[in-house]
């Protein structure tokens, strides 16, 4: 009964530590119970019990998918079932870790790599190993199946900027490593897994090496945030609409001219600040741009009258596929070049397996119909209307302004649920893009806590790369 009590402790401080809970310090104790566990059970019992604190978490944190199914007209049942299918996946990860560390904590004492601390052969502990095992099947759940790195544990820390500095080296992984660290190094001071003498100073090494290690990280955030003066930085002024349309609304036609109203009012109280670029939602226009002569005409006709270029997100059909593309225009209102979305929403704009699948779950037939974009594309603008347009498809597949006058500066646009994935991001960064955009529809969620969390992945993508990152949700 009393691990069972711990791993649902595990849970729900696991759970508390995201948003809109945001009680972030509890990340770092949260694991103790867990692994207080895995020290005294054997492996087939911690798989048990690190499922359960795994369910727990992961329900916890996605429980928004219930309300975003109900809002969307599906059955409540179908929601459920889709939330515990989703959380008892990503809890079998939390279950291998409990498995790998009760294997670990009965050959290796106090689990750890040992080294010797002076002549006289006294061994201590590194309380690594378990943050090794935890990061590596962090990263194979954001890789695996496509992947879904929603609720790492390091996201929790996105408000702790001194901390998660370490990001532009480490990555987000980084961050989880200095947490499950930390969380290793307490439980081993509370939980008597070694016995004999030096047992006491070996648990206080590892209390020190976890100290250091965090004093460490912590020192360099402070050092980075009091040095990082973002000279190097484009010199650019955006406005960035907010529609803030019912999801529900978007594609009814007897709300069309709200909606373009809507956009239209949005873009005239912009022009009053004389920005450069204007960046508009996810599928902000109600409708299919290059389809439709009169959204297309509208949307030119806000870029001329603002004298400035638009960033724009549309759904766009070609060659009887569908994308959920990005588009620019020109203060002139040229369209000069378009980004499709790469990285898909599984079971949302994309089904894997779905003539199977939908032979049992007849919704999936209405859903997936959105095709996957094959380039990293780079835009590139300057606050003149003075420019010339060349094409370099074979290295980067963008398009660059070559200015008359100034200089040129380069931006990426990323769509939803692409921001949660650190190395597409790097890509569109290693291509030369001085400025992160990320256009994203987070009406689909209400008022739950999806849309803060998909917001705080941002954080870690501007530390990451060390470029601005510009979000219109």
């Amino acid at each position: 009964m009393t691990n069972l009590l711990l791993s649902i402790l595990t849970g729900i401080l696991l759970t508390l530590s995201f948003p809109k809970f945001n009680f972030s310090f509890l990340a770092w104790i949260a694991l103790v119970p867990l692994l207080i566990v895995t020290y005294n059970t054997r492996p087939k019992t911690a798989f048990l019990f690190g499922l359960i604190a795994g369910v727990i978490t992961y329900c916890g944190i996605l429980y928004w998918i219930v309300p975003t199914f109900t809002a969307a007209g599906e059955p409540r049942i179908l929601g459920i079932f889709c939330l515990l299918l989703l959380a008892i996946y990503c809890s079998l990860y939390v279950a291998v870790f409990c498995v790998l560390n009760s294997f670990l904590s009965k050959s290796l004492p106090l689990c750890r790599s040992r080294f010797r601390r002076n002549k006289r052969g006294i061994k201590g502990d590194l309380p690594f190993a378990p943050a090794f095992l935890w990061v590596s099947l962090e990263y194979i759940r954001a890789h695996l199946f496509s992947g879904f790195p929603w609720g790492i544990i390091g996201y929790s820390q996105w408000n702790f900027l001194q901390i998660i500095q370490i990001a532009d080296i480490t990555g987000i992984y980084g961050v989880s490593f200095l947490i499950v660290t930390v969380n290793t190094a307490l439980s081993l001071i509370l939980a008597p897994c070694g016995r004999g003498e030096g047992e006491g100073n070996i648990k206080i090494q590892n209390l020190i090496v976890a100290t250091v290690l965090f004093s460490f990280v912590l020192v360099y955030g402070i050092f980075s945030l009091k040095n990082y003066t973002g000279d190097k930085l484009p010199s650019i002024k955006i406005a960035v609409l907010q529609g803030n349309i019912d999801q529900y609304k978007k594609w009814d036609n007897s709300y069309r001219q709200e909606i373009i109203e809507a956009y239209t009012k949005l873009v005239k109280k912009a022009m009053k600040y004389k920005p450069d670029i204007v960046v508009w939602p996810e599928s902000a226009v109600p409708g299919y741009l290059l389809m439709e002569r009169d959204l297309y005409d509208w949307v030119k006709g806000l870029a001329i009258q603002s004298k400035c270029y638009h960033l724009v997100g549309t759904v766009q059909c070609k060659d009887k596929n569908i994308y959920n593309s990005a588009f620019i225009f020109t203060p002139d209102g040229r369209l000069l070049d378009e980004y499709s979305k790469i990285h898909l929403v599984p079971f949302g704009e994309t089904i894997p397996l779905k003539p199977l699948l939908s032979r049992y779950i007849k919704t999936l037939n209405e859903l997936g119909d959105i095709s996957s974009g094959d380039r990293h594309t780079v835009f590139s603008i300057h606050p003149t209307n003075k420019i010339v347009l060349r094409t370099n498809k074979i290295v980067l597949r963008t398009n660059k302004i070559v200015l008359r006058t100034g200089r040129t500066t380069t931006l990426s646009a990323n769509i939803c649920f692409e921001s949660i994935f650190p190395d597409l991001i790097r890509r569109f960064s290693k291509h030369g893009s001085d400025i992160i955009v990320n256009i994203t529809n987070d009406g689909w969620y209400l008022k739950t806590s999806a849309p803060y969390q998909h917001f705080t992945f941002n954080i870690f993508r501007a530390i990451e790369n060390r470029k601005p990152v510009v979000r219109s949700a």
